[in-house]
């Protein structure tokens, strides 16, 4: 297939080894997210499957390249049209233009399952991350400073920032 062939798709359970990989190999720079364990097929799928969650996965002929997901921000009906999204690429498939098209598919399924906003937590230091979401119409809202402390990896210990981002659906009202 290659990148011109990339499928995104809804995942499923026998995409949790490839997702657990990807995340870990995410979790392994330090700059991915507070969570010191990856996803296994269990909590990706609580997280991103149940309670007005969603998730793609991009695949190609060389199998999956990455996921993307979006979990409500709050189970209040007021904030039923919120999410967080979480977006991870495969390090081997970084570079190829794989997180801008699983992205731009993520916001449109979001769109289209109602949600109005999506907001991301990136770390500073995350620069590519930073890039991609404001590539996908994502602004910057602010830093949030020491959000959380690190449990595990290279920085261990440390007060993280995270900065926040926010995208408002222009066809979700």
């Amino acid at each position: 297939m290659g990148l011109n062939q990339l499928t995104m798709r809804a995942p499923e359970p026998a995409d949790g080894p490839a997702i657990s990989r990807t995340d870990a190999e995410g979790l392994a720079t330090g700059h991915a997210s507070f969570r010191a364990k990856p996803h296994d097929w269990g909590s990706f799928s609580a997280s991103f499957l149940t309670a007005r969650g969603l998730a793609l996965v991009a695949e190609d002929d060389n199998g999956i390249a990455g996921w993307a997901g979006v979990s409500p921000t709050s189970a209040k009906p007021v904030y039923r049209g919120v999410g967080e999204v979480s977006i991870y690429v495969s390090a081997d498939r970084k570079g190829q233009g794989i997180g801008r098209q699983l992205l731009e598919a993520l916001i449109q399924k979001a769109e289209q399952a109602g949600y109005w906003t999506l907001v991301a937590q990136i770390f500073p230091e995350n620069e590519v991350s930073l890039k991609l979401h404001a590539a996908c119409g994502f602004q910057t809202l602010g830093t949030r400073i020491k959000l959380g402390k690190m449990t595990y990896g290279p920085h261990d210990g440390k007060w993280r920032d995270v900065i926040m981002l926010e995208r408002r659906s222009k066809i979700v009202s």
